[in-house]
């Protein structure tokens, strides 16, 4: 303990090298021995602050403020979102919504309204939720069009992949903004992650017309070949989603706005991220009927300890990264932008393959954004990230290295394998290729709009 007590801090590449072994850490321990991200996280903090020279006080406080300061950031709006989704999922609004798509598509289109299906489904909930309630639409859709089922199942998975991965209010990108010091610029961040959403879902549908549409599948089974229908308002299914995300960039852009101060107050009030998913938790609670009246309490029940496993895992991922902004490791990179546009442009790609390793090694794309960024902020702005656009660009490329590849570690991998009835082999011939080309697109998106925007 004397020891301990008495390490200097360390700095320069032995620095470097004890964060590298902080990531292997984490890979082998979740990887390979399946321990829980919670205890993998709070125990990588621990041995990162110990090794780097902290004292062993001081990496107790870093411990409690990290995790209380992340669960003052985010934790209303993880359990808020989660609570919109599971409402919107049992009422079955979200199959209403799916109907809808497909009605404005046609059945000639079949693969282009399932990616859009999964697209806008993805935003209110998780991928592997969205793909379980929605998976019964994929065989009597592929029969009444005559696609390919394959195509199909691939389509749906990839467009909710696309936003679970690079949209509030999800965990990893609620969390990854938290720690990137975006808390209050949300709308920019959804902002972003629309803009590189969109040739995502091109990809996403392209892939899965022309490639993944010639892997064979088993024969479709009768009994599954019935579209589950939802007879749900279409206007009271939308609004939960379409009007969080609304009010939340209006007030990221008020700053922009000629207009009365009380009115901007206004608006900033309602767009507070807490306020606004507070009011789309209230419009959800206008698509549960009578019937299901009495079911709610057992919803917002699932939907709190959904929420609460979730953000302990966050929250481990906030003391990792307040331990790490105790360590010098943002001298490291104080002259890194020396060159300048392009070293930032580098940057973004060593984030990006950062958010690759993680999700590759360890499978949790929520997980693979929160370490990513805990490493990643003390470094942002000696990198020349300051604006929220500059952030926001920053979280997308360490998001879209998140989507490569889903593999047998995913738990989302076995619920597309198992639910589709493809199997593990023609899983990876789908989707998992086509998360490859996703991830690709996005970092490729990310380099050209900070050429732009930057």
């Amino acid at each position: 303990m004397h020891i301990l007590l008495s390490m200097e801090m360390v700095s320069g590449p032995s620095l470097l090298l004890l964060i590298a072994g902080a990531i292997l850490f984490i890979i082998l321990m979740g990887s390979k021995f399946k321990v829980n991200p919670f205890i993998v996280l709070l125990l990588a903090a621990l041995l990162t602050g110990i090794f780097s020279g902290m004292p062993i006080g001081e990496i107790a406080n870093a411990a409690n403020d990290g995790f209380g300061n992340m669960m003052k950031k985010i934790g209303l709006v993880v359990i808020l979102g989660t609570l919109i989704g599971t409402v919107l999922e049992k009422s079955g609004s979200i199959l209403r919504i799916a109907q809808f798509i497909l009605q404005l598509f046609g059945e000639g289109r079949a693969v282009a309204a399932i990616t859009v299906i999964g697209v806008v489904v993805g935003i209110p909930i998780f991928c592997d939720s969205g793909y379980i309630i929605l998976s019964g639409l994929t065989q009597p859709l592929a029969k009444k069009s005559g696609k390919s089922h394959a195509a199909i199942v691939c389509a749906l998975a990839s467009g909710l992949y696309i936003t679970h991965t690079l949209l509030p209010p999800h965990p990893g990108s609620i969390a990854g903004a938290a720690n990137l010091g975006l808390k209050e610029d949300l709308g920019v961040v959804i902002g972003i992650g629309l803009l590189i959403s969109i040739p995502l879902a091109i990809v996403a549908w392209w892939f899965s017309s022309r490639f993944a549409g010639k892997v064979e599948m088993p024969e479709m089974v009768e009994e599954n070949n019935a579209v589950q229908q939802s007879n749900r308002s279409l206007s009271k299914s939308f609004l939960p989603i379409v009007v969080p995300l609304l009010l939340i960039a209006t007030a990221s852009f008020t700053f922009f706005l000629d207009m009365p101060d009380n009115l901007r107050k206004g608006i900033d009030f309602l767009g507070h991220p807490v306020i606004a998913l507070l009011i789309g938790f209230g419009l959800s609670l206008f698509t549960v009927t009578a019937k299901k009246r009495s079911e709610l309490r057992g919803w917002i029940r699932e939907g709190v300890m959904h929420a609460g496993s979730i953000l302990v895992i966050v929250g481990a991922g906030g003391v990792f990264g307040e331990v790490l902004k105790k360590t010098p490791i943002a001298d490291l990179v104080t002259g890194f932008t020396a060159g300048g546009n392009g070293s930032m442009l580098f940057f973004l790609f060593i984030a990006w393959c950062m958010g690759v390793l993680l999700k590759t090694a360890q499978g949790s794309t929520t997980s693979a954004i929160i370490v990513v960024t805990s490493i990643i902020a003390p470094l942002s702005a000696a990198a020349g990230f300051d604006t929220p656009v500059e952030l926001s660009l920053l979280l997308a490329s360490i998001a879209g290295g998140t989507m490569m590849v889903s593999h047998t570690n995913d738990a989302y991998f076995w619920v597309i394998s198992q639910f589709s009835g493809m199997g593990m082999s023609s899983t990876y011939k789908t989707f998992s290729l086509a998360t490859v080309f996703m991830s690709v697109t996005a970092l490729f998106m990310v380099l050209f709009l900070s050429l732009i925007l930057i």
